[in-house]
């Protein structure tokens, strides 16, 4: 056999184990439950089953508290400000805080105020949009909308706190929060969570 056809029948073995390979390897792949042991855990950043575990823990303080059923205007309208992340990571924190939010409403004692904020930033524009044009109409442009005057705001701060012994790495999350009554400025409930997990590198379960 000559050289070129020696090449060419060496060429046309391999590619087709080299498919095989590869068609193995992407079946590998497989869904896992999100809140299950399964999920991999990185001891150097957060994973989704952190925001979880975190989300959970405060919200379940909160609502164990019965401070929301003594809130005015039942159900009461909360601010949540941005969550203020002082750890060393750079992430979207609305991942944390739209777990809470998610979680205070289904308590059926709050609803998230979405047309004002901070600075005046508005979470949803075109509610806010809609709002000013229904107001308009109505002749309450002039006026301020009480609907958007909270009767609480919620306020977090994530950080972080690292260690290590060895070749053992330790980091540790904490979510803080605060709740506060608008019609007295004083904080009504304040929670912790905490998150804190070991290894030498990335594994896979809780």
């Amino acid at each position: 056999m000559t050289t070129s056809l020696r090449s060419i029948a060496l060429f046309t073995a391999t590619v087709p184990l080299a498919l095989s390979i590869g068609l193995g390897g992407c079946q590998k792949a497989q869904y896992v439950d999100p809140k299950g042991n399964d999920l991999i855990v990185s001891v150097d950043r957060m994973n989704i089953q952190d925001w979880n575990l975190l989300a959970d823990q405060v919200v379940a303080s909160m609502v164990n508290s019965g401070v929301l059923s003594r809130l005015p205007n039942q159900p009461a309208g909360i601010l949540l400000n941005p969550v203020i992340n002082t750890t060393t990571q750079q992430f979207d924190t609305d991942a944390i805080m739209k777990k809470i939010r998610i979680a205070l409403l289904q308590t059926g004692r709050a609803e998230v105020i979405m047309t004002a904020g901070p600075g005046g930033r508005a979470e949803d524009p075109i509610a806010k949009d809609a709002q000013a044009l229904k107001d308009f109409q109505s002749g309450r442009d002039n006026q301020i909308n009480m609907q958007n005057v909270p009767d609480a705001t919620l306020t977090a701060k994530l950080l972080e706190d690292r260690a290590r012994s060895g070749s053992t790495r330790q980091i540790a999350y904490v979510l803080q929060m605060s709740l506060t009554n608008t019609n007295t400025g004083r904080a009504v409930w304040e929670g912790e969570a905490q998150v804190v997990k070991q290894g030498a590198r990335s594994s896979v379960g809780f």
